[in-house]
């Protein structure tokens, strides 16, 4: 009775809805496709489970590495402090060829384990049906999540979603949606800080630039301008240096002139006798 007990307890510890008996032989989807799968898958709707209690905006990726390998990355935000919470693994497939059915290795978690799960349909573009099942003895615990393409889906996709759970007749008694509310505005704290330091350092730049297209600015159009002053200035200087050349050539000739004619003037005085004077005769005095 105890194990029962204590079987029970840790079926609801790990975040499953344990009932009696053994686990559903559900099959999972044939002919499942991993490439199409992979990309960004919203959490809309899942099994009551006690770790995701007030949580938000869970988001799983998909990735596959050149290598072949397929990683995955749960993104998981507290309500309240706003946290988000990152685990991470890689997963490979694991029953038939071409069955949806996945092993899922965590090694981010405070303890790395596994986990399985099947795929029991999808569409690859709006919708995907999860479904896990495990059980000890008389008692088992099973999950489901129905992931979305679509942050928040349509009513449409949903009841696609909804018919595969009528037709595994997967009771939708213990579902609850998941809040997929403004998820957009609410980064991760180490993004938050990055985006902060980098708004410090980012702001005095733009400054610094706008100021220094100012002055660049200013010196340009000083630049432009004063090369025209000169020019307008230099009009006046111009004009008269072009009449200085025609008024010096006046000059000179009327000075050369009057140095001839002085010259003319001195040659004839010299030609001319000079005339004695009368001599003066003493008179006796009477």
């Amino acid at each position: 009775m105890w194990r029962l007990f204590l079987l029970g307890f840790l079926a609801t510890a790990s975040a499953q809805i344990p009932s009696l008996g053994w686990c559903p032989d559900f099959q999972a989807m044939a002919n499942f496709n991993m490439n199409r799968f992979l990309g960004t898958w919203y959490e809309a709707e899942r099994y009551f489970t006690v770790s995701e209690l007030g949580t938000r905006c869970v988001t799983t990726h998909y990735t596959a590495t050149p290598e072949g390998r397929i990683l995955i990355t749960n993104e998981i935000t507290n309500s309240i402090t706003g946290f988000k919470r990152i685990m991470e693994g890689h997963l490979q497939m694991v029953g038939r060829e071409g069955e949806g059915r996945v092993m899922v290795k965590y090694s981010s978690a405070p303890l790395p384990y596994d986990f399985e799960y099947s795929i029991l349909d999808t569409d690859y573009d709006t919708y995907a049906v999860m479904w896990a099942c495990s059980g000890i003895g008389p008692v088992h615990t099973q999950n489901t999540w129905l992931l979305t393409r679509d942050r928040l889906p349509s009513l449409a996709v949903m009841q696609n979603a909804y018919a595969v759970l009528d037709r595994y007749k997967i009771s939708r008694t213990f579902f609850q949606k998941t809040n997929q509310a403004d998820c957009t505005i609410l980064p991760a704290p180490a993004a938050t800080s990055e985006l902060s330091k980098s708004a410090d350092v980012v702001e005095p730049v733009e400054v610094q630039e706008k100021e220094v297209e100012q002055v660049v600015e200013k010196r340009v159009a000083d630049v432009e301008v004063k090369p025209s002053e000169p020019e307008l200035r230099s009009a006046v200087p111009d004009m008269k240096e072009e009449a200085k050349p025609m008024q010096v050539p006046e000059l000179i000739m009327s000075e050369s002139e009057n140095k001839e004619t002085i010259e003319k003037i001195e040659k004839i005085e010299m030609k001319q006798p000079i005339e004695a004077a009368p001599e003066i005769k003493d008179t006796p005095a009477q």
